[in-house]
């Protein structure tokens, strides 16, 4: 305890700067044991779990479990089922494990602790384990399924989870088909339930009869025996058996004879019925943690009976009453088949837990990031500094933090890292004998290093601005034990070196890593090798087994994508990347690639200042063309007055402006096309500027090389922008302008063949979406004031 807060405890981030004064002293004494094969206290543990499961890869190998080859190969076959076990469950699971091994140890060791009654040493009981978490409601009821699972008998204090539980769920699913069987979902959720064990497959055949009706009416067509809607549904099913046909008899059956039953019978007196008939009950007696289960079902039936006291009758109205009861109340806990006074392992939270002490405490969770959603809200309110609002613009429509708000949003955070600081103050100090941490991490590798580099920036201590930084209280123990004599394995894995501090040479811990792949238990293993741990239990599977299935595996890499082509065709598509592919296919031979290679640039605090690029003021330059009114371009002051009234207006910024040359715009419009421009402008014509389009085109028309009898109804978006176009009497004038250096040495055929197919694609697109010809088309060159007839 006295490291760590050392290490991470100050003024700034706990309101206390942890020293010598404040740290705890060692009062109490034990009676010294050595019985050979006995373990008592021992190193505080740390319990890492890497979320990112990459097996095999470990940069320190051997803090992992030791596994053969054979083991190691069968990690990447785990059901899929096992593979997508949330966080939660993956820690609870760990934890689980590890209880077991302080009550049934391996190699004849038992794990004792003092018994003050005794006024010696005994082997320790489940009662003796207590397991904290930051908050209960949502890991409590996880905790206890999993620890449950595996027949540990254990007790949480909790409000929550009861709705959640899986027998609970079918229950009432199953009451609400009866009420009302055209409701998918639920109907779903009994099939695929125990009490009619329809598979997958089952299901899948049902759906394929009709998908626009509702499952009900499919398993309806069963019972409609030779009628011709029947038949014709039916053929539709690839596979037919006869053992489907009699599963859906026997749920259509039991389904009409509930339904008429809930009618006539009192809610509590049919849901016991439904218990029995459905042999429901005696199942989830059962199942691991059977008990527990049945008392919840009785908790069911006794609201029921509650139910039936009160005014309201039916199945309808009861299913409405719990859907408000879980809207109102929102969750309610478990049922309570165990006390908290009896053999059992007790769950509770940090807070709950002040003032009382553990021989084995067992903090969870710590890898869970800090709550400060309080600090997102649109109004920040601290009783020193008062509120701190948004500034909001009105005219660029912009919402920005105030100054204030920013300095309250720092002093809320402060605030409550400082609170997190002491509530894991409180968890560290109420184990009397044992302390066992545990928590996750997204990547280990990444985690690790940030842990080094932090430790580095302080002399003794982790320095305050970097433990600011920390997320979770995996962040704040991982800081300090990167610079303990012990934390040799995070160094390791980080590949870092950190100066170790002399501080409490007294403190010893050991750091135990695991992958997601470690924790995962195979329930299908009957009988294990005595020379295999537990903990690989989950990880074997026979050489002979793993040989049937080799073919299939090698089919199934060696597959090659039957439409590989259609990887290269961009959903939609620029016309200047077009441009740009047709260019390189021509300069290099190569087959049309319509998919660019990212180029990834240095960020801009990288970049030495160069002022615009070429095509940031080609930007600048065509947006000025957009905006400029053409009443008022007859001189370089007048045009100059419109682009300074753009840099108020803040549609561009004054080193754009900058970039402008007001002399080549007015040369432009005294240009024969730019007077074609004017005088139509005054007569009222129509002029179009900056105009995007987006049009659908043949994947084959984008990109001959691809074979037309596949992706000739491939369509692919083309999509641009046109700078000007004009109408006039017999057809449309295309003019596209151009801001790239032009050097002497450059021929207008050159020009011309540059930008040939992307004008194409303007005309073409132009003709398709106006109707009308376009009978002109023109390039004007800024750079020389030339105009380019296409």
């Amino acid at each position: 305890v006295n490291y760590i807060f050392k290490q991470v405890m100050s003024k700034t981030v706990g309101e206390l700067d942890y020293t010598d004064i404040e740290a705890l002293n060692l009062g109490a004494s034990f009676d010294e044991i050595d019985e050979e094969g006995t373990v008592v206290g021992g190193a505080t543990e740390l319990h890492i779990i890497d979320k990112s499961g990459e097996a095999g890869e470990d940069s320190a190998e051997e803090s992992f479990q030791d596994f053969d080859e054979e083991l190691r190969a069968a990690s990447n076959s785990l059901l899929l089922e096992e593979e997508e076990l949330d966080d939660v469950q993956i820690e609870a699971r760990m934890v689980a494990r590890r209880i077991k091994e302080l009550l049934s140890p391996e190699g004849g060791t038992v794990f004792k602790v003092y018994d003050k009654n005794l006024k010696d040493y005994r082997p320790v009981r489940y009662r003796d384990i207590v397991i904290l978490l930051r908050a209960t409601s949502q890991w409590a009821p996880v905790f206890v399924e999993e620890l449950g699972i595996e027949g540990i008998p254990v007790y949480a204090d909790s409000n929550t989870g009861y709705f959640q539980t899986v027998e609970i769920r079918t229950i009432m699913s199953l009451l609400q088909i009866i009420d009302n069987p055209y409701q998918d979902i639920p109907l779903l959720a009994v099939l695929r339930s125990p009490i009619f064990g329809f598979t997958p497959e089952d299901l899948i055949q049902i759906r394929m009869i009709d998908r626009e009706k509702y499952l009900y009416e499919n398993l309806s067509f069963f019972l409609e025996g030779e009628s011709e809607l029947a038949l014709s549904l039916l053929s539709q099913v690839k596979i037919y058996e006869e053992s489907l046909k009699e599963k859906v008899e026997n749920f259509l059956t039991s389904l009409a004879k509930w339904r008429k039953m809930s009618i006539h019978m009192p809610i509590d007196e049919f849901i016991w019925y439904l218990y029995m008939d459905t042999s429901y009950y005696g199942y989830v007696g059962a199942m691991p943690n059977g008990s527990q289960r049945q008392a919840n079902l009785r908790i069911l039936f006794q609201r029921a009976k509650q139910y039936e006291q009160t005014s309201f009758k039916g199945l309808f109205n009861f299913i409405n009453f719990i859907n408000r009861l879980r809207s109102s109340s929102g969750d309610m806990g478990s049922a309570k088949t165990l006390g908290e006074n009896e053999d059992v392992v007790r769950i509770m939270s940090i807070h709950k837990s002040k003032g009382l002490e553990f021989p084995v405490v067992i903090l969870s969770g710590c890898g869970k990031q800090f709550n400060l959603m309080d600090l997102n809200k649109r109004i920040l309110y601290h009783e020193e500094l008062g509120y701190g609002p948004d500034y909001v613009d009105y005219q660029r429509r912009l919402t920005f933090p105030t100054i204030k708000k920013v300095a309250i949003k720092k002093k809320f955070k402060l605030e409550s890292l400082s609170e997190e600081m002491r509530i894991l103050y409180v968890a560290f100090t109420r184990a009397k004998e044992k302390l066992i941490i545990t928590g996750s991490v997204a990547n280990l590798e990444k985690s690790a290093q940030r842990w080094c580099y932090a430790a580095n920036q302080g002399q003794d201590s982790v320095a305050d601005y970097e433990v600011v930084k920390g997320k979770n209280y995996m962040d704040w123990i991982g800081m300090a034990l990167a610079k303990h004599k012990d934390g040799k394995i995070i160094r390791d894995i980080a590949e870092s070196h950190v100066n170790i501090t002399s501080q409490d040479e007294l403190s010893t811990w050991e750091v135990k890593l695991w992958k997601k792949h470690h924790i995962v238990i195979d329930k299908n293993v009957e009988s294990v090798d005595k020379t295999v741990t537990d903990s690989d239990k989950g990880l074997i599977i026979e050489k002979n087994e793993r040989d049937k299935y080799s073919e299939e595996i090698r089919r199934r890499l060696d597959w090659k994508y039957k439409y590989i082509d259609a990887s290269k065709i961009p959903a939609n598509i620029s016309v200047s990347e077009l441009k740009r592919a047709a260019a390189e296919d021509l300069d290099d031979g190569s087959s049309f690639n319509l998919i660019k290679t990212q180029n990834i640039k240095k960020p801009k605090f990288l970049q030495e200042e160069k002022g615009l690029s070429p095509a940031e003021r080609g930007t600048a330059l065509h947006f000025v063309m957009q905006k400029l009114d053409f009443n008022k371009i007859y001189t370089t002051q007048q045009i100059q007055q419109q682009i300074d009234s753009l840099v108020e207006k803040a549609f561009i910024t004054e080193e754009q402006a900058a970039a402008v040359n007001p002399f080549k715009i007015l040369k432009f419009f005294k240009s024969p096309l730019g007077q074609r421009i004017l005088k139509l402008h005054k007569e009222g014509g129509k002029i179009y500027r900056e105009v995007p389009f987006y049009i659908d085109m043949p994947a084959t028309t984008i990109n001959p090389s691809l074979p037309k009898e596949t992706y000739d109804n491939e369509m692919v978006r083309l999509q641009g922008v046109i700078d000007t176009y004009f109408e006039e009497e017999d057809g449309i004038v295309l003019l596209d302008y151009k801001t790239d250096y032009v050097g002497e040495e450059v021929k207008v055929e050159d020009i011309k063949e540059r930008y040939r197919i992307q004008i194409q694609y303007y005309s073409d697109t132009l003709e398709k979406v106006m109707g009308l010809p376009v009978k002109e088309k023109y390039l004007y060159l800024f750079y020389t004031g030339e105009i380019v007839e296409m």
